[in-house]
């Protein structure tokens, strides 16, 4: 099933790290009422079992079950995080009051990233149940050729989700909200958690896959380049949003909350005490 012989150690590592964050990133998400943080969670799960599968293999590597289970759930894995991470922007947005200064209109968003996520997430569950589970060449080069298709697009959307976040950035800073100065005064950092994920997700994690799926045989033949660059990838985002989980600071600051209103009553106020 494998080009190499699966490391015991190398999984065993990812499975701890993997069920440590999951249990905080859950307790977090269930303290908090953070709902929509609930992929963040799954997507743990799912690296969780892919890599559970993987110890099987190390014990036997012929075993084709285990050989499908890691491939399929390691594949969908960083698709779940990724969605929590896109959800979380667009609350971001409103929080800050920036909806104007996104150019994909934020009332579009969730419905948007949601609908996407969904249907690659399930061609990406076709396309590797194609690749694993089939005996036909041309039912697994079809699924190659679907799973491939998938990196581009999801590479595509997550650039295009985090060209949306840079064109927030820039004209906040040029226009700062209300909430933006008050609220979410170190916004700035809040906001690199999105860098973070996309450039390790969305371009680093997608064309290392690429690249293996074009036949490098460095990538295909050695098991170390997986874990590096997509397995523990994983372990960092995740624990860079369970130590600064914004979607609890998102929900401590109400959406609806307008600063530019209560600036005016507080004006008010101070007119009707002065006379």
């Amino acid at each position: 099933m494998y080009d190499y012989t699966p490391s015991l150690p190398l999984a065993v590592v990812a499975v701890t790290l993997f069920s440590a964050l999951g249990a905080v990133l859950c307790f977090r998400m269930t303290q908090t009422k953070t709902w929509s943080s609930i992929f963040f969670v799954l997507g743990a799960i799912a690296q969780l079992s892919g890599y559970v599968a993987r110890i099987f293999s190390t014990q036997n590597v012929c075993n084709r079950g285990a050989y499908g289970v890691q491939s399929v759930l390691l594949l969908l894995g960083p698709t779940l995080i990724m969605f929590s991470v896109n959800m979380t922007q667009t609350k971001f947005a409103r929080v800050l009051h920036a909806e104007k200064l996104c150019f994909i209109p934020i009332h579009w968003q969730p419905w948007l990233y949601m609908s996407i996520n969904i249907i690659l997430t399930i061609l990406q569950l076709i396309g590797g149940i194609m690749t694993v589970a089939s005996t036909s060449m041309t039912t697994l080069a079809a699924g190659g050729k679907m799973t491939i298709a998938i990196y581009v697009i999801q590479t595509v959307l997550w650039m295009l989700v985090f060209s949306d976040n840079i064109c927030m950035t820039i004209r906040l800073h040029n226009q700062p909200t209300e909430s933006s100065k008050k609220s979410l005064a170190n916004w700035k950092l809040w906001n690199q958690l999105f860098g973070l994920s996309t450039s390790i997700i969305g371009l680093g994690r997608n064309v290392m896959r690429l690249t293996m799926a074009g036949g490098v045989a460095f990538l295909i033949e050695s098991e170390w380049p997986s874990y590096v660059f997509d397995g523990y990838q994983m372990i960092i985002i995740l624990t860079a949003w369970a130590i600064w989980y914004l979607p609890e600071k998102c929900e401590a600051i109400p959406e609806a909350r307008d600063y530019r209103s209560l600036t005016a009553l507080e004006d008010i106020r101070n007119t009707s005490s002065s006379v």
